[in-house]
């Protein structure tokens, strides 16, 4: 039995109607079909692009999994011991330091 197919409108440039159909003319085959080919076509380039943008994420994960791995190492298998939000409050602590004094100067 074959495939159910769908009935698609779609408007075209007077130069995209009249290639498709040198095409279809060249090929012994209607202009439904080669556009069918040709979405086809597109579809499986961008499944394909799709594809390698995952492949490349992934690969970038395993080497940022290679570097922490390396570094880790590097540091006898002992984490840091870093504070973000002691650094990040001292940070502000500091930087509210300078601004006083720049604004009020030294009130000693």
């Amino acid at each position: 039995m074959a495939a159910r197919m769908h009935r698609t409108q779609i408007l075209l440039e007077p130069e995209q109607h009249q290639a498709l159909g040198q095409i279809a003319r060249q090929e012994g085959r209607s202009v439904s079909d080669v556009v069918r080919k040709l979405v086809q076509q597109a579809l499986e380039q961008r499944e394909e692009e799709r594809q390698a943008t995952i492949a490349r994420r992934m690969d970038a994960m395993e080497r940022i999994r290679q570097h922490r791995e390396e570094i880790l190492a590097e540091r006898g298998g002992k984490p840091l011991d870093f504070d973000v939000v002691e650094a990040i409050n001292q940070a502000r602590e500091e930087q509210d330091a300078r601004n006083f004094e720049l604004l009020f100067g030294n009130r000693d």
